[in-house]
């Protein structure tokens, strides 16, 4: 059992004493804090809660936690039965530092996120797009999907079209300036 797994640490107490290691904005505490909340209490974690819950506009609620994922502080999985919002890299700030999504192969993120493998023709698509589009932009497209619980290759090809069509680099959208 990893230390932040032990039920005696209080994780936003954590969080708050480790802020200035974190480099967290005031808006990515604040849904750490919702998100560690509500997983304590068993609560179900969608984006109109956490935006109703910290009073941000779904805009501001996907901007956050787009942050929050590309800094490996959070990894939303979804399954068939519900969506988790897994805030493990925050307490493992060296491992998500030195860990890069960008490392692991394509078609073996798209899998983990997917929770089964690809079949042939959506890996044939998937290449397509890794020749025509930036790697790191179609896996943002892929969090942004898998947030929406989405996970299906034609809403992230939608998605990353009309970033391609809007002219959005993958910087902006790390960035939030979408």
């Amino acid at each position: 059992m990893k230390w932040y797994e032990e039920k005696y640490v209080n994780h936003r107490d954590w969080v708050l004493d480790h802020l200035e290691l974190l480099g967290l904005s005031a808006e990515e505490t604040v849904m750490v804090m919702l998100i560690d909340f509500m997983n304590q209490h068993g609560t179900e974690i969608t984006m109109e809660v956490l935006s109703a819950k910290s009073g941000l506009s779904m805009e501001d609620t996907d901007r956050v936690i787009s942050l929050l994922c590309a800094k490996q502080y959070l990894e939303i999985r979804a399954s068939s039965r519900n969506v988790s919002f897994l805030l493990n890299g925050l307490f493992e700030t060296d491992t998500a530092r030195t860990r890069r999504v960008m490392d692991t192969p394509l078609f073996e993120t798209f899998e983990k996120e997917f929770g089964r493998p690809l079949n042939s023709m959506e890996m044939q698509k998937i290449s397509e797009w890794n020749r025509t589009a930036d790697r790191k932009m179609i896996i943002l497209a892929l969090r942004e999907a898998s947030m929406y619980q989405k996970l299906s290759l034609p809403y992230v090809e939608t998605v990353l079209n009309n970033w391609i069509r809007k002219g959005y680099t993958p910087e902006m959208i790390e960035e939030g300036r979408r």
